[in-house]
């Protein structure tokens, strides 16, 4: 058997999220990770959390609170955080300890608003399951994860502006499946973006999009009413359309937004849910998550709203409860995922019944050179992972939604990027004599709704 791998969870008081991940990780993966927790301080075992992780078969109620100090010398393989704010709080580990930023909410924070001791509980079972979620990946999300993370520390800028290599993903000489070589590249391309600018970096080159943001969002359809609003930087160019308007959102509604990134859709879908409403974003990077909690502190004090969250959480596995959301939007992020089907089941599933999806993509008009799907530039830039609008619409009915209505948006392609870009004119260079990128790929609007019963 290899040698286990050291995990410390940290958490500010290492009472609930910490000791919650510890306990998991000896739950769950014993045979390959000796994991540790501790905190900055200590606050002691949280018993409502011992209390959700005894139901689920898992005992810490022998865990005792600990700070990093007490801890020694350990040599640990990687530190994870797994605080909201961890990117901005957590103390500095010399060695060779990968850091790891994997920020969950706060379970006594979210329970603060509940209305009944039940209510309380299921703040804390959220929290439970998505730290499972995150366990249950180890230790190959581990090695995944700090790939896509890397610290800038009291370091001259040196942003790269796309990423690395061009190799063709999923190899038999790969360790990974698939899935996590996507993955891995989505996130380390995606972390990139998120990092720029909180290191002061030139903004890297981004998915559909290196244009002017704002001047991106208007063409595709947003008010610059609504965009004057939202915190600085949540919109980051990433959109290839403009998914809440295709929603016709009503008050108290519950809405649930697939790779959320910065924050910028759900910002803009939370006034029109209003105080009655819900908007959860969910997105894969921690980066993206990060950043949007730190804009969530702007929002809440210009709108005097705190009806938006954000979960860590796959798209192809959401963080969100059977049956829940009145509509699920998504804007150019289903074409990153490797397993899109498993999505659209996802969205079936989560959707209550009547419920509706209001996604804007990118869709191929026909098929794309070979030399093209192998590109990384090509996944990151939102083109070599999608599909023939004919095929999201049989993913979208095989899930089991209907009315289904496909609504191309081929002058959105032009605006969405430079493609003098040296990202974008690395695929340019790779199309057909003659061919531009509008021939091959489009925006789609794609509305659906799940059946009554």
């Amino acid at each position: 058997m290899s040698k286990r791998i050291r995990v410390l969870f940290v958490c500010s008081g290492n009472s609930c999220r910490s000791q919650m991940a510890e306990g998991w990780a000896r739950h769950l993966k014993s045979d390959v990770v000796e994991a540790f927790s501790a905190g900055v301080s200590v606050h002691g075992l949280n018993r409502i959390a011992v209390r959700v992780m005894a139901e689920a078969g898992v005992n810490i109620s022998h865990h005792r609170s600990k700070t990093i100090q007490e801890l020694g010398r350990v040599a640990f393989d990687y530190v994870v955080t797994v605080c909201s704010q961890a990117e901005e709080n957590c103390p500095v580990f010399p060695g060779r300890a990968k850091l790891i930023h994997a920020p969950f909410d706060d379970p006594p924070v979210l329970a603060q608003s509940a209305n009944s001791e039940e209510e309380a509980l299921d703040c804390y079972r959220r929290v439970r399951d998505e730290i499972r979620a995150f366990v249950e990946d180890m230790p190959e999300k581990l090695a995944l994860t700090a790939r896509s993370q890397v610290k800038l520390v009291n370091e001259s800028c040196e942003c790269e502006t796309t990423p690395k290599g061009n190799e063709p993903m999923g190899t038999q000489e790969d360790t990974l499946t698939d899935s996590e070589a996507v993955h891995a590249t989505v996130r380390e391309g995606y972390g990139q973006i998120a990092r720029a600018e909180k290191t002061g970096c030139a903004p890297a080159k981004k998915c559909c999009g290196a244009t002017a943001p704002n001047n991106l969002a208007t063409s595709i359809g947003y008010d610059e009413a609504e965009l004057a609003t939202l915190p600085e930087g949540a919109n980051m160019g990433l959109s290839c359309g403009n998914p809440t308007a295709i929603a016709a959102l009503k008050p108290g509604e519950v809405l649930v937004d697939l790779g959320s990134g910065g924050g910028f859709d759900a910002f803009i879908a939370g006034p029109k849910v209003g105080p009655t409403g819900r908007v959860i974003g969910v997105d894969m990077t921690a980066d993206m998550i990060a950043k949007a909690r730190r804009n969530l502190k702007v929002y809440q004090q210009r709108t005097g709203l705190d009806n938006v969250e954000f979960r860590l959480g796959e798209i192809e596995h959401l963080p969100v409860a059977d049956d829940s959301a009145d509509v699920i939007i998504s804007n150019c992020v289903i074409n990153l995922s490797p397993d899109k089907p498993q999505v659209w089941r996802e969205m079936a599933r989560v959707l209550k019944p009547g419920g509706r999806v209001a996604v804007s993509d990118i869709a191929l008009l026909r098929p794309l050179p070979e030399e093209i799907l192998r590109m990384v530039e090509a996944l990151v830039g939102c083109v070599a992972g999608a599909v023939l609008s004919e095929e999201t619409e049989r993913m979208a009915r095989e899930a089991g939604l209907v009315d289904i209505i496909l609504t191309p948006k081929n002058a959105n392609v032009d605006a969405m990027a430079d493609w003098q870009d040296p990202m974008y004119r690395k695929i340019v260079e790779h199309l057909p004599a003659g061919a531009k990128p509008s021939d091959f790929v489009t925006s789609l609007d794609v509305s659906a709704k799940k059946p009554l019963p």
